[in-house]
């Protein structure tokens, strides 16, 4: 991985400490020096950082090249440089010769890239469109130091973070930490698509140098059709190159069975992993089993019960900062362990499909929604109170839980878009989990901040355009973070749906053409892979996604119900200094009668509480 430190020739005392420190005992080799200046291929002892570091030293311009990550259309890019690089680093070292800040335009990948300019005394970091390679910094006292990992940054300066509160509180109310201010205080992410300028007496300086236009074209359905497969085609690949063997992680829907038939079309060996979750009306393994035997892969499936759940506190090692999807957190990890033991060292994936045609739930409640802000609120709000008083179902589609769901999303601001039905905790819920020394850092509407930020950037575009435009930007990030989980087992993970060429098309197509009428979604990826697919996978009407039975785990298995409560004891959360004891009580009596399904809270809690055990005692 990537990691360096660089001090203001000002100074301070405490850049100059964390820069001896640096030079004296971070881990990992030195690939620069001078008097300000120093960067490291740096150690991964828990794997967080995927790719090996690539170094390039430009004499002539006088640059050194520090990069991770992998680059796609590399032949172009030789031909466009002169030159035949023997890495990835000296491909950028090229570009960056030619068109110093903005060669990243012509970038096409996922990458973390240092670049020191000695003429100008300035250090550029770049990371990827999507975010897919991690990259943190700090900016403190007259030095900024970066890595690829968070660890990696106390690392580097021998300073222990302290725990970002408000950081939690966001992991809290989204189940993941939508920000750029990392869970340890002081410590940011680059954000996906920015570079960040440092000259050597000045303050950083954040840049975009690419976004997603969702300004839509005049073409017709039969042109969007033709041009949206041969785009999917280039995509997959981009991301399989000249490789011979690939495997796909594989659910049976839409999104990854494109991946793998288009995959199949390449005339690669390909194996595929998908779970089987051991629980009735959860279980979708059968549609991965028929996608295998259509396209005429090695299959592998692994078991996923209530047992797998105890996993966890071994999952959060390989976390940079705590996300909280139980179906994620822990399929994640089964499939990248089965990978791993069948020797497979590509994975591709479907990720990023919903935010290509509107393919999530999320998408038809604010059309629901649209219509439900424009009633009265004589009429609107006896319906919801009702709505919100029903029980809790043990079945994952029932409609007095998508009822009860809907209702009590419907009180958040209608300006959050997709985000509103993302959300755990009302404010007055979240003042009462909080203590009184929590609450400043726990206020709700300030913890709105970056995404309502975010959603205020477009107003022109219509309803459908400004949520993907907003998931671009926060949930994707969210997913893409199950990169850590699998790192460790020595896989490179490819998303060949979040291809910059094929995502900028995509947007670019009417929005009726994604959600046709009322609940058609991805009107048009169907249509588009009718005789690619079978129709039994296009046309399929009971995905689950990452769905798993976590709420009926907690209250009908003893193990996993004792293991998410020893993390909830009154005795740690007192310890700890932020929650209220009583409230968590609340939420544990109140799931286990069916009162509410507190699942997402509790578990959210829980994976809080083994993060900071493994990462901030």
């Amino acid at each position: 991985m990537i990691s360096g430190i660089f001090r203001s020739s000002g100074g301070s005392a405490v850049a100059d400490k964390a820069f001896a420190f640096a030079r004296t005992a971070s881990s990992g080799t030195m690939v620069f020096t001078d008097e300000n200046l120093l960067l490291f291929d740096a150690a991964d002892p828990d794997k967080l950082g995927q790719y090996p570091c690539e170094v390039a030293r430009d004499e002539q311009a006088q640059t050194t090249v520090l990069f991770c990550g992998r680059l796609y259309d590399t032949d172009t890019l030789h031909d466009y440089t002169g030159k035949i690089a023997d890495n990835s680093a000296e491909l950028v070292a090229a570009l960056y010769r030619k068109e110093k800040e903005q060669f990243v335009q012509r970038l096409n990948g996922t990458y973390a890239i240092a670049i020191y300019d000695r003429n100008e005394k300035k250090l550029l970091l770049y990371r990827d469109r999507f975010g897919v390679e991690p990259l943190y910094y700090q900016d403190q006292q007259g030095y900024l130091a970066f890595s690829s990992t968070i660890k990696g940054i106390a690392g580097l300066t021998g300073q222990q973070g302290e725990l970002n509160k408000q950081s939690v509180a966001k992991i809290l109310l989204f189940n993941y930490n939508p920000g750029c201010n990392t869970i340890v205080a002081g410590v940011k992410s680059v954000p996906p698509a920015h570079f960040l300028s440092q000259l050597e007496d000045q303050q950083p300086v954040l840049q975009r140098y690419w976004n997603v236009s969702f300004e839509q074209s005049a073409m017709t359905e039969q042109e969007v059709r033709t041009e949206l497969l041969n785009k999917l085609r280039s995509a997959v690949g981009r991301c399989t190159g000249k490789d011979e063997k690939a495997g796909v992680f594989l659910s049976g829907g839409m999104d990854s069975s494109t991946v793998l038939a288009l995959s199949g079309e390449r005339k690669m060996k390909l194996d595929t992993f998908s779970y089987r979750c051991r629980a009735a009306s959860f279980d979708e393994s059968h549609y991965a089993r028929a996608m295998s035997d259509f396209v005429g892969t090695s299959h592998h499936e692994c078991d996923y019960g209530s047992a797998e759940v105890m996993l966890m506190p071994e999952v959060v090692k390989g976390m940079n900062e705590p996300f909280c999807d139980v179906g994620i957190n822990i399929a994640t990890f089964l499939l990248g362990k089965t990978a791993a033991a069948s020797n497979a060292s590509l994975i591709m994936t479907g990720d990023g499909g919903d935010e290509l045609f509107g393919g999530h739930p999320v998408y038809e409640a604010d059309k629901i929604a649209a219509y439900a802000d424009a009633l009265p609120g004589f009429l609107l709000k006896p319906v919801l109170s009702l709505c919100k008083k029903l029980p809790d179902s043990d079945q994952k589609k029932s409609l007095p839980v998508k009822l009860k769901r809907f209702a009590e999303s419907m009180s958040y601001p209608r300006e959050l878009l997709s985000h509103r039905w993302r959300i755990y905790y009302d404010a007055a819920e979240l003042t009462a989990l909080a203590t009184p020394s929590f609450q400043g850092d726990a206020q709700w509407q300030s913890l709105l901040g970056d995404i309502l930020t975010i959603n205020s950037e477009v107003k022109q575009w219509d309803m459908l355009s400004k949520s993907l435009y907003s998931d671009y930007q926060t949930v994707v990030d969210f997913y893409l973070r199950r990169n850590d989980l699998v790192r460790r087992f020595g896989l490179e993970i490819r998303y060949p749906l979040l291809d910059h060429e094929l995502v900028e098309f995509c947007a670019s197509m009417p929005t009726n053409m994604k959600i046709k009428d009322w609940f058609d979604t991805k009107y048009i990826f169907k249509k588009t892979m009718e005789g690619v697919l079978p129709n039994t996978i296009i046309y399929r009407k009971d995905k689950l996604g990452h769905s798993i039975p976590l709420k009926n785990w907690i209250r009908d298995e003893k193990a996993v119900r004792e293991m998410i409560l020893d993390h909830l004891s009154e005795e740690t959360v007192l310890r700890r200094g932020m929650f209220n004891p009583g409230y968590i009580a609340t939420l544990v009596n109140d799931h286990l009668s069916k009162k509410r399904n507190n699942s997402h809270r509790l578990w959210t809690l829980a994976v809080l509480e083994m993060w900071m055990r493994e990462h901030m005692n």
